[in-house]
């Protein structure tokens, strides 16, 4: 029995000696000058993350994550160096409480305003697209068949399952598929797992003098072929005037 009691104390040494090791080591790296400085600077460094906004239970406009910085993480990237670096933080991100991600059944009718950005959807690769992709500019295309330029950001955009389904298999081997499907209507059946959207204005060379004025950050503007060349030049002067960069819908609609 004596010996049990003896054990016993042992094991109990052991915890108290385990636990005032850990609090001393605490303290120690609590008082550390790179630590104090990460915590002096983690509140200013805090952003909120912003609610997506669902529209009659069926349409949705993505939220924005927000970050906080981790502060073992940035002490840690920091040590190696010996100094503090703001460059060097490393920061959570922060899921909105309504995000896209909880919601994929609904449609995304544009993006985020806060972006200061739009996204450009063509209905087929043409002159238009190419001039685009040439000067380096990041648009999306509907495709309904293979074999598109892999230069621009390809949307399945086909009716039928057999097709769309063969479109997703092209897709996945380019490594490009970035799980968009159009929806003109009603979502097809087949989209399953996706991220569904419809455009939110329509430009055509008989809208543009109309719709031109209407853009607005966040926008999905879809480009049909009936714009000519030096209506597009309208189009992207446009956007430049309202300081807005033109960028890959994925992108658009991330959080």
């Amino acid at each position: 029995m004596k010996k049990y009691f003896k054990y016993l104390g042992l094991i109990g040494l052991c915890l108290l000696s385990f636990y005032y090791t850990e609090r001393i080591a605490l303290f120690v790296k609590n008082r550390n000058p790179l630590l104090q400085s990460i915590n002096e600077i983690k509140d200013s460094k805090y952003v909120s993350s912003i609610d997506s906004i669902l529209i009659d239970n069926l349409y949705i406009i993505p939220g924005l994550s927000g970050e906080e910085v981790n502060v073992n993480k940035s002490f840690l990237s920091m040590q190696k160096v010996k100094e503090f670096n703001e460059d060097l933080l490393v920061f959570n991100k922060i899921k909105p409480s309504i995000s896209l991600e909880d919601h994929k059944d609904k449609i995304i009718i544009r993006g985020n305003e806060k972006k200061d950005s739009i996204s450009l959807i063509f209905e087929e690769e043409s002159d238009l697209t190419n001039y685009l992709i040439s000067h380096n500019y990041h648009i999306d295309i509907l495709i309904s068949k293979e074999e598109y330029n892999l230069k621009a950001e390809l949307i399945n955009n086909s009716n039928n399952a057999t097709t769309y389904h063969n479109i997703n298999k092209y897709l996945n081997k380019q490594k490009i598929n970035k799980h968009l499907c159009y929806v003109k209507t009603n979502p097809s059946s087949f989209c399953k797992d996706t991220y569904l959207f419809k455009e939110s204005l329509i430009i055509n060379h008989s809208t543009l003098s109309l719709n031109i004025n209407k853009i607005s950050s966040g926008e999905i503007i879809l480009v049909q072929k009936s714009l000519s060349l030096s209506e597009l030049d309208i189009l992207l002067n446009q956007i430049k005037y309202q300081d807005l960069s033109i960028v890959y819908l994925s992108e658009l609609i991330s959080e």
